[in-house]
């Protein structure tokens, strides 16, 4: 009898011959594939076997997400994340926090493993505002993101993980025929959040008016009539009688575009698997001058030499190129300029071009801000090629060696032009900066794996890791000035020298671990790690530091008593601890700069104060949850709650002026994170033409000092650390409002409530809050049917606040109103007949202190937001026949279309919060996009 045997995706094997028909089913069960994800050196566990903390990201969820770089994708997705944009440039970096903050002054980014092997993020420009090395790293070609958080999955990693880890896995190719995709899409950008408004003309006169009358004791009718007539003098002259009503954002704002281009290839065989993929990326912002470009190529090739021995490759190239814009008080700021220019200035002149002003001054001695974003650059282009090389060996049955060697080579470019007709360079007759800066990373990683069982039901893995990484940059530049064309840009043309720079770094760090995993028929599992690391950078009686982890799950759904039960798929209860390390930027040794010039000789000056004791900070986290499965893990849920703590704070203690040295970097304090962590999932429907899921996590943030060096407080600004309070803590006096009787600006006099006063000397500071979320997270929804899918993903955060940093400027109350107008929030101002405004009555050079810090420009960050919402649909595969393709999708995408706040005080986007403040920066961006893939 002829039999063919063929297995379906559900679990049912059909005998087909040609005399007998039979079915058979081992459960009524669906059988699913298990979830996989990646873990530490390599390590792939399921879901089922982790006892440690991980959040998954799978490409579905981030697939043609218009944004630059990976750490903007984070956001809603992952429980106990939270990020915060720092800027809206485009390619700029985000503010990445897992499971709160890790230190005060050491790390408090996550680390970043790119296919196995730790690559560079951050900055590392030094002309550039803001810039991200992993905006280098294209989207498309990830296959999933995991963030490890609790120490059963960080602690492999020793010495830096403290801050979490974030594993990224990209895309390999898969045994079959070649596979060629292309996506293509196109979009528009602008604010996400409204922001901080400039006056009108109109506006600007009205409170001027009142502001010189309060000033002269006249009526606002008085003063403009004087004011008109010239008595004030030439300049409040030209600002009541301009013809002109300029919206400074209009002069500086365009049409902003973005448009990304994927391909890819990929395909094997028995032997060998390839993937290569190019990709060019383009997105500007609303604002002239800023934008980033990138151009990347990625090669995967897999090889299976023989039964016993594999060796891969991953080359990944690109070159990013981005400018930026000023920030803060940089005049040319245009987001600055939005509240400082007047709007009695005209922008452009007649024939079209920039107005320049009087003398290259506008009426108020500054510049015109859409000149000089066409014409200054703040530039940085980067070229970068990662490789990876691995070669894997079974030395007998269960016994594996894997050696893997990755590098990283980054040169950055630093381009800053000034130029000499308009702006900061005029007065030099053009500027010039250039820079260039290498970088070379290099990661060994050795690792011997032996699994075996005991029976059928004890399983064991034993690995034994070592891992090398180097560090290496050396930067050279120069600056000069005096052109003597703004068309010559080269650095040669600039004739006057004005500064150098040199200089080399190295620090180096060696580890080796042994990980122990034990599984009992995923019953119950233990895992165990231990890891020794030294650092190059500290004395030699600290340069070695242990880390270590412990945890354990019991699943009880795999008793028989509960296995019968087709409700519960999973109940597993699990719970970890170690110790893990956390950076540091100070040195432990005394040292001498020779950088200083005195009368032609080099003299030497103290830096840093010798202290052998100086460690790395430990953070020892507890977590302890409970994963749960029901209908086969159609409903999943998650609940854990984490414990947190930092030890060896680093912080810098006063010394006697004897020594040299005011100050000396030590180990002292500590601080914890707590909270809470939920996350849902649900297939509500899952047939072959309808699917609806929808999923979301909630977590939950409780950070506060526990130690400090006497404790006693730090104050900086507008925050403070002290003991019990959170870092990023708002201290300063709280804001009582307006005396409604006369227009004085009102304090309370204790800091909380009660007694009120109009001298802000005699307002005590007090803690005002907090500028990380205590709750936080997003929710999702996706939706097929039959070609159409929906995909919508929510965020929110509640319980932050953020200061308006430049509040004293835009609400000055008269003070700084004259040179700088301000925003349209200073337009509620107390008058006879409004005597319940928001705003004290304005005066002309304000003296009584109402514009200084205070809750008067402190803002809540609750908010909740559309991140990001996406419609497309699929050409049936039947249509697709002819056309030789294999796919076809049309999709359409909004993302940060939405942004709902709940304080009509808060101008910025409230993902701030992670910041404290808000500098100026530029506008998160809103993106509407339109694309398409193609599949043959």
């Amino acid at each position: 009898m002829n039999v063919k045997l063929r297995i379906l995706s559900a679990g049912v094997c059909f005998f087909i011959g040609s005399q007998t028909l039979m079915a058979q089913k081992d459960s009524i069960k669906t059988q699913n594939i298990e979830e996989v994800v990646m873990v530490g050196f390599g390590q792939k566990k399921s879901v089922k076997e982790l006892t440690g903390s991980v959040g998954t990201i799978k490409q579905d969820a981030i697939k043609d997400i218009p944004v630059a770089s990976v750490d903007k994708m984070l956001q809603g997705r992952v429980s106990g994340v939270q990020t915060g944009n720092a800027s809206g440039q485009p390619g700029g970096f985000a503010s990445v926090r897992v499971r709160g903050i890790a230190s005060v002054n050491g790390g408090v980014s996550p680390i970043y493993i790119v296919d196995g092997v730790r690559v560079t993020s951050g900055d590392l420009t030094r002309g550039a505002i803001t810039a991200n090395a992993l905006a280098n790293i294209n989207s498309d070609d990830i296959e999933s993101i995991n963030v490890l958080k609790d120490a059963s999955s960080t602690a492999v990693y020793g010495a830096d993980a403290g801050a979490g880890v974030i594993v990224i896995t990209t895309k390999s190719g898969k045994k079959g025929k070649p596979k060629i995709s292309l996506n293509f899409e196109q979009g528009t950008n602008s604010r996400a959040v409204e922001g901080l408004k400039g006056l009108t003309t109109d506006q600007y006169r009205r409170v001027l008016s009142y502001a010189f009358g309060n000033y002269y004791g006249e009526t606002p009718e008085q003063i403009t009539a004087e004011i008109i007539n010239g008595d004030l003098g030439a300049a409040p002259k030209y600002i009541f009688t301009s013809p002109y009503n300029t919206d400074w954002r209009d002069v500086t704002s365009r049409t902003a575009y973005q448009n990304s281009v994927n391909a890819s290839i990929s395909g094997g065989n028995d032997k060998l698997t390839y993937y290569n993929s190019a990709n060019y990326f383009l997105q500007e912002s609303e604002l002239k001058g800023s934008d980033f470009k990138r151009l990347g190529f990625t090669s995967k090739v897999d090889y299976q030499a023989t039964d016993r021995f594999k060796i891969g490759t991953d080359l990944q190239m690109s070159y990013g190129k981005i400018n930026t814009l000023p920030n803060g008080g940089g005049f040319a700021n245009p987001i600055l300029f939005e509240v400082f220019g007047r709007p009695t200035d005209p922008g452009f002149n007649p024939d079209g071009s920039y107005y320049l002003g009087v003398n290259g001054r506008l009426s108020n001695n500054l510049f015109n801000p859409g000149y000089l974003a066409e014409h200054n650059y703040f530039r940085a282009e980067t070229s970068k090629m990662f490789g990876n090389i691995y070669g894997e060996y079974k030395i007998v049955k269960n016994l594996n060696y894997r050696i893997s060697f990755g590098t990283e080579y980054i040169n950055v470019e630093n381009n800053s032009y000034y130029n000499p007709i308009h702006g900061d360079g005029y007065g030099v007759n053009g500027r010039k900066t250039e820079s260039i800066e290498r970088f070379f990373n290099w990661n060994l990683q050795n690792v011997l794996d032996y699994n075996f069982k005991i029976g059928e039901k004890n399983k064991f893995d034993v690995r034994l890791i070592q891992e090398s990484y180097q560090r290496q940059n050396h930067a050279v530049g120069a600056g000069a000035t005096v052109v003597g064309s703004p068309n010559l840009q080269s650095l040669s043309n600039f004739i006057k020298p004005a500064s150098f720079l040199g200089e080399k770094g190295k620090s180096s760090r060696t580890g080796y671990a042994a990980v122990f995993n034990y599984d009992y028929d995923k019953f119950f599992l233990l895992d165990a790690s231990v890891r020794r690391d030294a650092l190059s950078n500290f004395t030699p009686g600290q340069k070695w530091g242990t880390f270590y982890s412990v945890g354990a799950g019991v699943d009880i759904a795999r008793l028989d008593v509960v296995k019968n039960m087709d409700v519960i798929s999973q109940m597993k209860f699990r719970a970890s601890y170690g110790k893990v390390g956390n950076t540091i930027g100070s040195t432990p040794y005394s040292l001498f700069y020779y950088t200083t010039n005195y009368n032609d000789l080099p003299a030497a000056s103290y830096n840093y104060v010798y202290n052998p004791d100086l460690k790395w900070e430990t953070v020892k986290p507890l977590s302890v949850g409970i994963d749960m499965g029901f209908l086969n893990d159609r409903i999943t849920l998650t609940a854990e709650y984490y414990n947190k703590k930092t030890d060896d704070l680093v912080f810098s203690v006063p010394l006697s002026l004897s020594q040299g040295l005011s100050v000396m970097d030590v180990n002292v304090g500590s601080l914890l994170n707590k909270g809470y962590e939920f996350t849902l999932n649900a297939d509500i429907i899952r047939k072959d033409d309808f699917k609806l899921s929808i999923g979301g996590n909630f977590s939950t943030l409780d950070n506060s000092i526990t130690k400090l060096y006497g404790g006693q407080d730090i104050i900086t600004g507008s925050t403070i650390l002290r003991e019990g309070e959170g870092v990023g803590t708002f201290y300063m006096r709280k804001w009582a409002g307006v005396d409604a009787a006369n227009g004085d600006p009102l304090w309370y006099v204790n800091g909380v409530d009660g007694e009120t006063t109009n001298k802000y000397a005699n307002a005590q500071l007090a803690v005002q809050g907090n500028s990380f979320s205590k709750v936080y997270g997003g929710g999702n929804l996706n939706v097929m049917y039959h070609g159409f899918s929906l995909s919508v993903l929510g965020t929110y955060g509640f319980g932050g606040k953020v200061l308006n940093d430049w509040g004293q400027y835009t609400q000055s109350d008269g003070q700084y109103t004259y040179s700088y107008a301000g925003s349209q929030d200073a337009m509620d101002f107390w008058t006879p007949e409004n005597p319940n405004a928001a705003n004290p009555k304005p005066v002309y050079n304000n003296a009584n202190s109402s514009n200084r810090v205070s809750t008067r420009f402190l803002a809540k960050t609750d908010y909740l937001r559309l991140s990001n919402i996406r419609i497309g649909y699929k050409f049936d595969g039947n249509l697709l026949k002819s056309s030789g393709l294999a796919g076809f999708e049309v999709y359409a995408q909004g993302n940060n279309i939405l942004t709902h706040t709940y304080d009509k005080n808060l101008r910025f986007d409230p993902e701030n919060n992670l910041n404290a403040g808000n500098n100026l920066n530029l506008p998160i961006q809103k993106t509407y996009s339109v694309g398409f893939n193609l599949q043959f």
